[in-house]
């Protein structure tokens, strides 16, 4: 009961100087004050001013004026339903949704406005639905295909950049400092961490590493490759390269002895270990050797 009380009085700014400092100090402050923040946002119907101005004056005429003594309970009532109230809607406005795949694993799922979201082995992607007509806008780590809904429009924000689109498709791969993307349908912007921007159209790709424009060839086809379990690499380190296998077959893949630099541009199958391993060590001079799922790689 005392807490009660004790909320009451601050939610109706009763407390002197002591009394607001010693509050202050309790362990629940920062969340009591976050709850009050947000309940401060809410916002209730506007009163019918011209009746209320009637009634007063109708009250004004009475003979007899009768004074009610309010409940004593009723500041201490008001302040839990304000705070109640707060603590739902902090708790609404602040969620987020994440969606995550696995490695060796898929994850498809629809946005708000039904635009069509798949996730690559080892992405996760995040936004908030609540009020999301307000707030387009969806946080991506790793590498997804974008369907959007005809007419809608959101944000892509990858830790290199930023992808504004209007219902159109397109793919985002957004992996150690590299940023790769491609237009299939309609136009994409992409909005550079250095601020740069790049107007794409059906074909056309745009790769940046380490803020760096790497100059990429436009992509043919209708779709990403890594939707029919093929993975096009254009000018990617093998590092890589053997990481984006690791993803895709759930594997453990290190280098013994050996540091290659010359980058890699082709195709690779997702659904073919073998055939996987045997391009990167015939184009490499590598020899696989697989433990289970560990797979060690080394000089020939």
């Amino acid at each position: 009961m005392k807490d009660d009380v004790t909320l009451a009085r601050w939610l109706n700014n009763e407390m002197d100087e002591n009394e607001l400092k010693e509050f202050e100090q309790s362990p629940g402050y920062a969340t009591y004050s976050k709850i009050k923040e947000f309940s401060a946002q809410l916002t209730v119907p506007q009163a019918d001013m011209d009746s209320l101005y009637q009634k007063i004056e109708a009250r004004k005429n009475r003979d007899t004026v009768k004074v009610r003594q309010l409940n004593p309970w009723m500041p201490r009532i008001a302040a839990m339903l304000v705070l109640a109230l707060g603590a739902a809607y902090f708790f609404i406005s602040t969620h987020v949704t994440t969606h995550f795949a696995h490695n060796a694993q898929r994850e498809t799922f629809l946005l708000p406005d039904n635009s069509e979201v798949v996730l690559n082995s080892g992405t996760e992607a995040e936004y908030k639905e609540w009020n999301w007509a307000a707030n387009r806008r969806i946080e991506l780590k790793g590498e997804a295909y974008f369907k959007v809904a005809k007419g809608e429009t959101f944000d892509v924000v990858t830790p290199n950049g930023t992808i504004t689109v209007v219902g159109t498709q397109f793919n985002v791969k957004a992996r150690n400092g590299r940023l790769d993307v491609t237009c299939y349908e309609g136009k994409v912007k992409v909005t550079t961490a250095n601020k740069e921007e790049i107007i794409l159209t059906p074909g056309m790709t745009v790769g940046f590493a380490n803020g760096k424009n790497l100059q990429l060839p436009n992509e043919e086809g209708d779709a990403p490759g890594w939707l029919e379990y093929e993975t096009s690499f254009s000018k990617v380190n093998l590092p890589d390269v053997i990481e984006e296998l690791e993803r895709q077959y759930n594997k453990t893949i290190t280098f013994k002895g050996i540091t290659p630099k010359s980058p890699y541009s082709g195709t690779l199958p997702m659904n073919d270990i073998e055939t996987a391993l045997e391009t990167v060590e015939t184009i490499y001079h590598l020899k696989a050797t697989q433990t289970g799922d560990t797979i060690i790689l080394t000089a020939e």
